[in-house]
């Protein structure tokens, strides 16, 4: 019978804990070597010793490698690397401080692009430019990140879709009381909240925000049933105070917060990169805006 225990054993002059696996006999109770017990072990303890020293893991080297969509082979030439480097990383080797830097290094996409370039003499013009434009992509849908928060902790917050008229009084109060310069809400920054919240919440929940159909148009994705209600330029609200969902509220702040000191321009913009207005206002669907968040927060 397999089974595991903590271990504590001293590797490279440092004291490191790890999940070993070792065998029981049933019949005797008794302990007995297996060499693939053995070899487990060996894989385990030098992965904890990578992770007590900050160095990446071969799971972390391999997860950063198939972001990018690369055989090991291609991305040690992008490095600058050794042809099977990688090959030996992920498979357990211990990589030197400055080879972990680099790699390091390379998870970020503006980073690695340009790895990409001082070593393209290394790849087919063909592999080189279709690697690049999906950098390029990856660079691009990094900008559309604004909203940062801690998936798995947010998810605890449960969320219920919420009336449209709710969210708005929502949303131009607390706008209009976060900014120092006494600027209010218009409504093109209004529908870019709105637009941002649902797409968020369907990344996260699966699930949507309110019920009100999002269009595009030539500046930005509004909601349409809002369109002729806030025509003019400011938005004014007759309600002083909505109470919202916990998820919908501590969501909404950090989307204000965000996206607040952005002007609405540059989120139109934004906006405008991700559904393109093609001449004729269309129906952004749940699923389109949902895809598209997960694009952006997981960069596939």
């Amino acid at each position: 019978m397999l089974k595991k225990r903590k271990s504590i054993k001293t590797f490279r002059g440092e004291e490191v804990e790890y999940n070993e696996s070792y065998y029981i006999n049933t019949d005797t109770n008794e302990e007995v070597y297996f060499r693939s017990a053995e070899r487990e072990n060996s894989k385990e303890l030098v992965e904890a010793y990578k992770k007590k020293v900050n160095l990446l893991t071969s799971k972390d080297i391999k997860d950063i490698r198939k972001k990018y969509k690369l055989t090991q082979r291609e991305y040690s030439f992008a490095l600058g690397l050794g042809e099977i480097t990688v090959h030996r990383f992920e498979k357990g080797s211990i990589q030197s401080d400055a080879d972990n830097q680099l790699m390091m290094l390379s998870s970020n996409p503006e980073h690695f692009i340009n790895m990409l370039d001082d070593n393209k003499e290394r790849f087919t013009k063909e592999r080189y430019v279709k690697i690049r434009k999906e950098l390029l992509e990856k660079i691009a849908l990094k900008e559309h990140q604004v909203v940062q928060f801690d998936f798995e902790e947010i998810r605890k917050n449960k969320i219920v879709m919420t009336d449209i008229e709710d969210l708005v009084v929502y949303i131009v109060t607390n706008y209009n009381e976060s900014t120092i310069d006494g600027t209010t809400i218009n409504k093109y920054k209004l529908h870019k909240v709105l637009y941002f919240l649902q797409g968020l919440t369907l990344y996260i929940y699966k699930r949507p925000a309110f019920n009100e159909d999002i269009y595009t148009s030539k500046i930005g994705p509004y909601v349409k049933r809002l369109k002729t209600k806030y025509g003019g330029n400011e938005v004014n609200v007759e309600k002083e105070k909505v109470y919202l969902n916990l998820g919908i509220h501590k969501l909404l702040d950090l989307i204000i917060e965000a996206y607040g000191k952005y002007d609405s321009s540059y989120l139109c913009k934004l906006s405008l990169e991700e559904f393109e207005f093609n001449g004729r206002e269309e129906k952004i669907t749940n699923d389109q805006l949902k895809n598209y968040f997960t694009k952006v927060y997981e960069q596939q």
